[in-house]
């Protein structure tokens, strides 16, 4: 008999993945449909990237990269990395990968055995929970009393003697909720003490607002022997399309480690894609910020927007592009609520409870503004009894009911 390993069935599809393929399908099939779901920005390349790419592409020499990274990608994250985090490394301290996702991955397949326990807040970025099973250990979820951000004692009593990593995406993916100063010194510290590696997901730790600022782990670090800062160009500079991301880490046994799992797994990265990175973090930083008001002014208007909704619940995101909104009073079943929206109003969100917090839909506040405006004034009417039956979608009559 064929069979499927145990693994498998252990884990989920990715519900943002499967909410962009459906979202792609229904646009191709000439449905008006609205993507609030994504997690792309649709900020164009960086000039430079661009140049960089042709350039390499006319030499013709498009060829296997180094496991673990160019040097030139290599010597672009060490500069980003003293330049954001204040602390030198070397080309041994780093490993390039398929996206910060892939770098991810390695860490936990490089560090987790059966048993181990995996710490992190909740809500948390959809694939955390099934990576951790993957690579064998048991996911420990801590869910905030209050609000959208756990207290740093209720991490702390999460931690038991199994604990083998701390994970923290701060801002936050789907809440855009940045952890404080004095939250991130005491859990650097309670690594430490406990001898714990911490992981940081920063991905999006220069996406902020309102003058916010994301707090420095390695400020508050000793040695850093056990944090692992893991980030990426996707966000930042609009290269999603490009999957590149790093780990950094002065732990160089730990990145030999996670190198020798890629080396078995995808070999290497795009040479193309890895020259594309490298002329992005050495070229013109303005596209940031750029981007961030860019971004803000996307926030506010979704705010706003949002606000003429009754009965939700939204926290103002200081970061990323993403609201994560309670919407608990029309449906607690975030799935249903989610296809429900999808297929009486043509909007596409992601469920609430593919972030471990049922009742949200996560709204992203990256797609243009008209598209925004318009695809909340379509929830609105999906969900307002007092509403009219009927709504004029694209050149369609939809009736709600």
């Amino acid at each position: 008999m064929l069979t499927l390993s145990k693994r498998i069935a252990q884990i989920g599809d990715s519900p943002t993945l499967k909410i962009n393929a459906t979202a792609r399908a229904l646009k191709a099939a000439g449905k008006p449909v609205i993507h609030l779901g994504g997690g792309e920005p649709t900020y164009p390349a960086p000039q430079a990237t661009v140049e960089a790419i042709i350039k390499k592409a006319q030499s013709r020499q498009i060829k296997y990269t180094p496991f673990s990274g160019t040097m030139e990608l290599k010597q672009a994250v060490l500069h980003y990395t003293q330049r954001y985090y204040g602390r030198t490394f070397e080309p041994k301290n780093v490993l390039i990968s398929a996206g910060a996702k892939q770098a991810l991955f390695n860490f936990l397949m490089a560090v987790v055995e059966p048993g181990d326990e995996v710490v992190f807040p909740a809500p948390y970025w959809v694939s955390y929970p099934e990576m951790v099973k993957l690579a064998g250990g048991t996911p420990v979820i801590v869910r905030p009393t209050k609000g959208l951000q756990v207290t740093f004692e209720q991490m702390q009593n999460a931690v038991t003697p199994k604990t083998k990593i701390i994970l923290l995406n701060s801002p936050c993916n789907p809440s855009g909720q940045i952890y404080s100063e004095d939250f991130v010194r005491r859990l650097v510290s309670l690594a430490e003490e406990k001898q714990i590696f911490l992981g940081m997901d920063d991905i999006y730790h220069q996406l902020v607002f309102d003058g916010a600022q994301t707090p420095n782990p390695c400020t508050y670090a000793k040695e850093g022997k056990n944090l692992v800062l893991l980030n990426g160009v996707s966000k930042l500079y609009g290269l999603t399309g490009l999957r590149i991301g790093w780990a950094v880490s002065g732990n160089t046994d730990l990145i030999a480690a996670m190198g020798k799992i890629q080396g078995q797994s995808t070999s290497c990265n795009s040479d193309l894609s890895e020259c594309g990175a490298a002329a992005a973090l050495e070229g013109n930083q303005d596209c940031i910020q750029d981007l961030c008001r860019v971004l803000k002014e996307n926030r506010n208007i979704l705010l706003e927007e949002l606000s003429q909704i009754p009965f939700i619940r939204v926290e103002k995101p200081q970061g990323t592009f993403y609201s994560f909104v309670d919407f608990s009073h029309y449906n607690t079943d975030s799935n249903a609520l989610a296809a429900y929206l999808l297929e009486k109003a043509l909007v596409a969100v992601v469920p609430g409870a593919a972030f471990g917090a049922e009742g949200y839909l996560r709204i992203s506040f990256c797609a243009d503004k008209n598209a925004i405006i318009e695809g909340v004034r379509r929830i609105r009417w999906a969900l307002d009894e007092t509403a009219p039956n009927e709504i004029k979608i694209g050149d369609k009559i939809v009736t709600r009911n």
